[in-house]
């Protein structure tokens, strides 16, 4: 029955649904078989207005005037084209829907849609192209979405930097060289040349801050970077800023250079051939420079680094900077307490050949070659317990507990000497760091909803007796909290990131032998070593220590906390 109510309008675009007035339908229309008709009319592709169709259908039923009027009930559409920006404006897509019969998508119809949605920058051709080929094989109503354009983010600038021009005479000065044999022994007398300057040597450059380099949307608004933080020289002991270049640090007398934090110094340390009962205690407000032994029972203390040639022997030395020690730290036990006789303590680092029977304790990192036997060592970084040639290197007995990392060559010895060593113990200090920055995001949201929920009481009060002030302060409130919770969130999120880092590359590793009576540890976490083992690295993931090594399950044993 559609055959005799169906026609093409005088452009050829739509079809119209008409009643003729000569004929009688001898049955009802119905939806069902109206595709076929389309088809018949090679109209099937075109869009279809499903809600008039059903509004013919009924007409006819009544013999309403609309079905002798006629009612289009589908159309030729040509493919269309929709652009969106998002991420502000930082991305275009574009969307093409696949024609209704009508006219496929043109070059010109994409660059015409970019144009009156102002796309200018970041434009990929080849995105172009493939939007193009795709939207040309799209069938009716179907849709390919493809990003187009893409802004470019501004790169900030880099802060200012200061460039040491020499060596800092606290990494190098008396350090252990290698034997002239090249046998990859180390020469204990060899400890190295020391670093000095003269008088207007450059000492340090000041690298500019870098303005960075603008960005843009894909509409092509600029967006400026954030500019790097400018410093400017200063002078210090015996150093000045150039007369000819600002960015130049000179110095002002010849002298041995000190870098501290940003500043280098030219100084004339105190040397001493040795400190013992004939000198007696030393204190001084400087650098120490000390070319033979510290020897018992004698207390030396510095403001600044401290650099002994040969051994220190049951004294008590200190260091606002690094203590380096040429050959070893030597003590004994004393008491019952598992105190020791020689005590080392630093705000920098602790560099010697090799320690036993000691109380060492750096802010920073520890560094042995041979061996750490028996000692109370704590230190805030680092602790590595290897010579140059990963031969040597032996951790053993008493405790360590290290901020960072620890690397030896043998964890533990033979003979079954307890040894413990706590990795990472900052952990437990970053997880409460943690708990304070989730408690803030916490507190932050909760007043975020206080505030929401002043916004719905004040809502309910009738216009006329609301404060006119009221809702400006609470939109005020909303803004600064958003504010807040978004800062919360990114600090904690960032720290979180960081710790997860963090316990990633702080580790206890032994390069080639794990012996038994070692307990491992991090945070409340411990394990105890009860088969000795070839290398082992052990890690841990918050929840629990991991071996890496040969052992099996029942060669450890963990311990509850």
């Amino acid at each position: 029955m559609w055959k005799y109510c169906l026609s093409w309008d005088d452009k050829h675009d739509n079809i119209i649904a008409k009643l003729p007035r000569d004929r009688k339908l001898s049955e009802p229309l119905k939806r069902r078989t109206l595709d076929a008709q389309l088809r018949a009319m090679d109209a099937e592709k075109l869009f279809l207005h499903e809600q008039d169709i059903i509004q013919f259908i009924e007409a006819t039923l009544g013999e309403f005037p609309d079905a002798y009027e006629g009612i289009r009930i589908a159309q030729r559409l040509d493919a269309q084209i929709q652009v969106e920006l998002s991420q502000a404006d930082m991305l275009a897509s574009i969307t093409i829907v696949g024609s209704y019969g009508g006219n496929s998508v043109s070059g010109h119809d994409i660059v015409q849609a970019l144009a009156q949605n102002q796309i200018k920058k970041g434009i990929n051709k080849l995105a172009l192209k493939k939007v193009l080929v795709k939207g040309n094989q799209l069938s009716a109503g179907q849709r390919f979405t493809q990003v187009v354009a893409a802004g470019k983010q501004p790169v900030n600038g880099e802060d200012a930097r200061f460039i040491p021009l020499v060596e800092d005479i606290t990494k190098r000065i008396l350090r252990p060289q290698q034997s002239h044999e090249n046998d990859g022994k180390v020469d204990m007398r060899n400890l190295g040349q020391t670093i000095s300057v003269e008088e207007g040597q450059p000492v340090m450059r000041l690298e500019p801050a870098t303005p960075g380099l603008a960005g843009f949307t894909v509409q092509g608004r600029v967006i400026a970077p954030k500019p790097g933080k400018d410093k400017s020289l200063k002078g210090g002991k015996g150093t000045e800023v150039s007369t000819t270049n600002p960015l130049l640090l000179v110095a002002t007398k010849p002298g041995t250079p000190l870098i501290k934090h940003g500043v280098v110094e030219v100084d004339d340390a105190l040397v001493m051939t040795e400190v013992s009962v004939a000198t007696g205690h030393v204190s001084f407000n400087g650098d120490l420079l000390i070319t033979g032994n510290i020897e018992s029972g004698m207390v030396v203390k510095a403001a600044g680094s401290i650099t002994v040639g040969g051994f220190i022997e049951s004294a008590n030395v200190q260091a606002k900077d690094d203590i380096i020690v040429g050959k070893g730290i030597i003590g004994h036990n004393v008491g019952e307490e598992d105190a020791r006789s020689c005590v080392v303590q630093s705000n920098g680092s602790i560099v010697a050949s090799y320690a036993q029977f000691a109380e060492l304790s750096a802010r920073k990192d520890i560094e042995l070659q041979l061996h750490c036997m028996n000692n109370n060592l704590r230190c805030g970084g680092d602790l590595t317990v290897v010579d140059p040639q990963q031969r040597t290197g032996t951790l053993s007995g008493g405790t360590a507990l290290v901020g960072g990392r620890v690397c030896c060559v043998s964890l533990g010895v033979e003979g079954d000497t307890a040894t413990l060593v706590h990795g990472f113990y900052r952990y437990a200090g970053l997880k409460e760091k943690q708990q304070q920055l989730k408690d803030a995001y916490s507190q932050a949201q909760a007043e975020t909803m206080a505030v929401i929920r002043k916004e719905l009481e004040l809502k309910k009060t009738p216009k006329s007796e609301r404060d006119p002030n009221a809702q400006q302060e609470i939109d005020t409130l909303k803004a600064q909290n958003s504010e807040a919770v978004a800062s919360a969130q990114a600090e904690l999120e960032a720290f979180e990131a960081e710790l997860e880092r963090l316990l990633t590359v702080n580790t206890i590793e032994a390069l080639k032998q794990v012996h038994t009576r070692v307990t491992v540890q991090f945070g409340d976490e411990k394990m105890i070593i009860k088969r000795a083992t070839g290398a082992g690295n052990f890690v841990f993931n918050q929840y629990e220590i991991r071996a890496n090594t040969a052992m099996k399950a029942e060669d450890i044993t963990l311990e509850p906390h």
